[in-house]
């Protein structure tokens, strides 16, 4: 789908200010000139500045005579394959929301990370090497670098 950069600024520009209101009630640490709201801030900040910017840029192009449609389904999701390879992305994403905490990130991400490679052309073993790098990459730079843990699930005695 197609959406006009107009319309993209100005979701990015709402969600901005969503997470700058959001990160207003979050609390401060003690003896730092910061506190946890500072990331969600400057990313909201950089949200709003890049959806204004982008809007703007879609009204000029508009202006300059560009016929932009606001809405348009791309040509590759109207052939089956097109279409099923879209729902296989948002399916992979909810597997993960809704399997994430109960099986763990690390076999849910190996599983969705095949399957996508797999869909797509890759080769079996392919697929599985670059789905476990994938996977451990993720798991490393989340659980260590981060240190946001990710769900442990039938892993929880493992790791």
């Amino acid at each position: 789908m197609q959406i006009a950069d107009s319309v993209l600024g100005a979701v990015c520009a709402v969600l901005g200010a969503y997470m700058l209101y959001a990160a207003s009630g979050f609390p401060s640490f003690p003896g730092q000139p910061y506190g946890a709201a500072l990331l969600p801030s400057l990313l909201g900040v950089a949200f709003i500045v890049s959806g204004v910017l982008l809007a703007l840029r879609d009204l000029r192009a508009r202006r300059l005579g560009s016929t932009i449609v606001l809405f348009a389904i791309q040509p590759a999701l109207k052939d089956r394959r097109g279409a099923i390879s879209g729902a296989l992305i948002i399916a992979v994403v909810l597997m993960q929301i809704l399997f994430g905490d109960l099986i763990g990130f690390i076999p849910v991400s190996l599983v969705m990370l095949t399957v996508i490679l797999l869909w797509f052309g890759v080769r079996v073993l392919a697929a599985l090497f670059f789905a476990a790098l994938g996977t451990g990459m993720c798991w490393w730079l989340f659980s260590f670098v981060l240190k946001v843990p990710l769900p442990r699930g039938i892993l929880d005695g493992v790791l």
